[in-house]
């Protein structure tokens, strides 16, 4: 990995782990909290850290390859190239979930997928501006 890609993964975690806290912990917290609380054991109530970051740093390295594999160098033209690998990828996680939480529904899934979506295609604008600040 050069200089290029690892800033640009950063940007890409930071951004996500921002943006996740922004919206699931300030903006939709009432309704997340509500919704943990209705799962019971389901969930943990306080997940850890390290499994979360990992989660990210991958998810930015797969926004580094499609966003790469693309020639993107702006913010607008990493969410054109992404967002229907993000949505699909979003979808399929939470179609998944229908499998194996008990307690899910289809408003929780809408909104879960816009969320996480939403999330990752800021992510993927900010590594496509990151990528557009380096000269080839």
């Amino acid at each position: 990995m050069n200089t290029k890609s690892i800033f640009t993964c950063f940007a890409g975690f930071v951004t996500l782990m921002l943006s996740g806290f922004l919206f699931y912990e300030v903006i939709f917290k009432s309704y997340f909290s509500k919704l943990m609380e209705n799962m019971g054991d389901c969930f943990l109530q306080e997940p850890p850290i390290l499994p979360m970051v990992i989660a990210h740093l991958c998810f930015s390295i797969i926004l580094l390859i499609i966003l790469r594999y693309n020639n993107v160098t702006s913010f607008m033209n990493g969410i054109k190239r992404s967002w229907l690998i993000i949505i699909l990828i979003m979808t399929w996680y939470d179609a998944w979930a229908f499998t194996y939480i008990p307690q899910m529904n289809l408003p929780t899934a809408i909104i879960d997928v816009a969320v996480n979506s939403t999330c990752s295609l800021l992510a993927a604008g900010v590594m496509g501006w990151v990528l557009g600040q380096y000269k080839s």
